[in-house]
């Protein structure tokens, strides 16, 4: 059974929930945070509450930027009020920087990350207190964090939003049930199996295989009209989807179409531009991996 977390913090501890993020994800651990998880005209605190309810574990980010933030101390009421009305929801209070955290949190054991240079040793802590084993191999290096933050810099230069749930990082659905994957992108498949969900910036398809879904296909409207004769940066569109080419290697290079592998996942990845005027669209697929 897949563990999900809630990440609470402020947004001052924004690169460092990142990194966490990546970790956490390439650990197989599923967690909500805000950027992945808001739209553009959702209720705040209807979502947020959406959220903590759905999760195993609520993480809350010490530091002396959130124990005065109004949103991380909602947050945690929600997450004790949970607790207090017998939903089974644990708190990991995660020390960041020195601070006062708040009362009812004095005496629990804290995850400790005051020290950068023991980050390792402090996630595998983490990892194995929520029931999951440590994999050093699966670790995201410096690396992939910075260049995510490239991608994501390219992805806004050309104006292109970050995409939030359900098309952030759309090779999560690989594998999916027909079913498990309706309710992840809140859409229904068609007499085949397929499901399209789409707002004015993504399209996003979902294909069957059997019942579960074997390719996956974003199309960045916001990338329209584009021509097979003209260059692109495949970072910058991987980028909106909170992917970073340093988790991927590229394997082909042509004008209209860029393949990747990527080999953790043993996913071909491609970003192309499929006929003139269209959109750039991304694509995951296992069945070609590696051909």
């Amino acid at each position: 059974m897949t563990i999900s977390v809630f990440l609470s913090h402020n947004h001052r501890d924004k690169e460092f929930v990142r990194k966490l993020a990546a970790d956490l994800d390439a650990h197989g651990v599923k967690y909500w945070l805000d950027e992945a998880e808001m739209k553009i005209g959702d209720s705040l605190i209807q979502k947020i509450r959406q959220g903590i309810e759905s999760v195993d574990y609520f993480a809350v980010i010490l530091s002396p930027n959130s124990v005065e933030a109004p949103w991380v101390v909602n947050e945690l009421d929600v997450a004790m009020n949970n607790q207090i009305n017998g939903r089974s929801i644990k708190v990991l209070p995660i020390m960041l920087k020195e601070c006062d955290p708040p009362g009812f949190l004095i005496g629990k054991l804290y995850a400790d990350f005051k020290a950068e240079n023991l980050y390792e040793e402090s996630f595998k802590a983490l990892i194995n207190s929520i029931g999951v084993v440590f994999n050093k191999s699966a670790m995201q290096a410096i690396k992939y964090h910075n260049n995510l933050g490239t991608a994501a810099d390219k992805a806004f230069s050309r104006n292109l939003s970050m995409m939030s749930k359900p098309f952030h990082r759309p090779f999560q659905y690989m594998g999916m049930s027909i079913e498990r994957a309706e309710r992840e992108v809140d859409g229904k498949a068609n007499e085949v199996g397929n499901i399209v969900v789409e707002n004015k910036e993504c399209r996003l398809l979902l294909e069957a295989e059997g019942n579960f879904i074997s390719y996956v296909e974003v199309e960045l409207k916001q990338t329209a009209p584009h021509y097979k004769n003209q260059e692109f940066d495949s970072e910058a569109a991987l980028g909106a989807l909170s992917i970073s080419i340093s988790e991927l290697e590229l394997a082909r290079k042509q004008t209209h179409y860029h393949t990747y592998y990527d080999h953790r996942r043993k996913l071909k990845v491609s970003v192309s531009c499929q006929y003139d005027e269209a959109p750039l669209c991304v694509a995951f697929s296992s069945k070609y991996y590696g051909m």
